[in-house]
């Protein structure tokens, strides 16, 4: 792969950018937004256990969270700057990938516009290690070294090919399309056909075979994870919804290709950039290839939503987008005398627009403003409901159980032992274990009122004690906003003070 560099010139200043639109994530969640939003503190609890598949999804993200959470503990910043080091080999990619097809300056330049989109920059604080993020990393490394295998046949390539095949399966199912798009330009492309006769090929489909077998052999023996992606396809509905899907799909691509598309835009309006066309049939192969996996990922999804009824949401369009970004750019050419001018105003012109959004998001959110999520006390919630148990029983709590938005925040706050999972998850979880529930008991934590009901329905005849009621400052804010908590014991057995 060849190093983010550049020669001499504007190109420092928007790599300098760059490096400061992925601390900006990790300093916000340092310094504002300390808590994991809730499917962060989902995937750090259930990834504690490492398992081959969980109630919901495949395991990847599970364990990159269960290991951040093993060596720092379930730390916002430290969550989310496990996440910016994985999206920068992402970046690092993508801009290997450029550079197969346009020059330096132009691919240092889309690298930057890239990094510093709206997504790049606010996602990681509300979905830290997500699928759909961490998807920027794998599926450009996939393309990279797929194009790179074509080329020199290199087992190195064959190889990183079937592990990072493998690694975006087990992160998230929709990797089905990319790897669909792909046997479409591989045959519709003799060069790439080429491919098919070579051993390199075998080799990588056997690693990814064999490094998935095990996952693929867990779901279909329980079946939940498939379960929850049929649930996502809910048939031919009403032409409303299939305009709002299609429309999400659009915003979905628009979240990683703005602000940089409208800087694009106002750059060749001012001929520091030219937009051109290429004729398709004088493309290199890499980029008729690119251009193919493109398309066809845009048919399978259009398929999907129009045909199946996927229920689609804007931010599954991440990893679609990224890879937008190499089939858009030999549209693109510098006006050559024009060109360091046009990085200077680029650098300038985001840094100024995320300095003013970081002081705005600092100023309000420290001040008058309030994140439910991001500024929870989960931690000094979890101590104060800790306190209560120990008062009473020498051992447990086993499990804390509750609805999704609060038992995870509590349960993984209460230390590295702390097993929290929802109710309606329970018969899903292949970890639960209910002798440890019977033994040492849980708490159910809870904001939504029917949560005692749901656990008196799972577990008829089990007591539970008196509900309390706590209320707990919301952190790094100073409006003086509380959180409240509703919680109730299920005693262990024979462990009473």
């Amino acid at each position: 792969m060849q190093p983010l560099v550049s020669r001499p010139g504007g190109s420092g200043g928007l790599l300098a950018v760059l490096a400061a639109a992925i601390v900006l994530p990790v300093l916000l969640a340092a310094v504002v937004f300390p808590t994991p939003l809730y499917d962060t503190r989902e995937l750090i609890a259930w990834g504690r256990h490492f398992p081959l598949i969980t109630p919901v999804h495949p395991p990847m993200m599970v364990w990159a969270g269960g290991a951040v959470d093993r060596l720092f503990g379930p730390s916002g910043a430290a969550i989310v700057a496990a996440n910016q080091v994985l999206m920068a080999i992402g970046f690092a990619y993508l801009y290997a990938v450029l550079r197969l097809l346009v020059e330096r300056p132009m691919a240092t330049y889309l690298i930057v516009l890239a990094g510093t989109s709206f997504y790049a920059v606010f996602a990681p604080l509300s979905w830290a290690l997500n699928a759909d993020i961490l998807q920027l990393t794998s599926w450009p490394a996939v393309i990279f070294h797929l194009l790179r295998a074509r080329q020199s046949d290199r087992w190195l390539h064959w190889i990183l090919l079937g592990v990072w095949a493998a690694i975006a399966a087990l992160t998230k199912y929709n990797a089905a399309v990319l790897f669909l798009a792909i046997a479409v330009g591989v045959v519709a492309l003799p060069s790439f056909r080429r491919c098919l006769t070579r051993p390199g090929f075998y080799g990588a489909v056997l690693i990814a075979t064999l490094l998935l077998l095990p996952h693929v052999i867990t779901a279909l023996k329980f079946g939940s994870t498939l379960a929850y992606g049929e649930r996502h396809f809910t048939g031919g509905g009403s032409l409303g919804d299939s305009a709002r899907r299609f429309g999400l799909l659009v915003v979905g691509y628009l979240l990683l290709l703005l602000p940089g598309g409208v800087i694009v835009a106002v750059s060749s309006a001012r001929h520091m950039i030219s937009v051109r066309v290429p004729r398709f049939s004088e493309a290199s192969d890499d980029l008729k290839f690119i251009v193919i996996v493109n398309v066809s990922m845009l048919v399978i999804l259009l398929g999907l939503i129009g045909g199946l009824g996927l229920e689609y949401i804007a931010r599954y369009g991440a990893p679609f987008s990224l890879l937008a970004v190499p089939a858009l750019a030999p549209l693109l050419r510098w006006n050559e005398p024009r060109r360091e001018s046009c990085e200077r105003q680029t650098a300038w012109t985001l840094a100024g627009l995320y300095g003013a959004l970081s002081a705005v998001v600092m100023i309000a959110y420290l001040g008058p403003a309030s994140h439910s999520g991001l500024q929870e006390p989960t931690a000094d919630a979890a101590r104060l409901i800790l306190d209560d148990w120990r008062g009473r029983y020498s051992c447990g709590p086993g499990y804390f159980l509750g609805d999704r938005q609060t038992v995870y925040g509590i349960g993984i706050a209460a230390g590295p032992d702390g097993d929290s999972t929802t109710i309606h998850f329970i018969p899903a979880t292949r970890w639960f274990d209910q002798r440890k529930l019977d033994d040492q008991g849980a708490v159910l934590v809870y904001t939504l009122p029917q949560v005692p009901a749901q656990f008196a329905a799972a577990y008829p005849g089990r007591a539970m004690s008196e509900e309390k009621r706590i209320d707990v400052p919301v952190l790094r804010t100073h409006n003086g906003k509380t959180k409240e908590y509703y919680y109730r014991f299920v005693a262990p057995k024979g462990c009473d003070r």
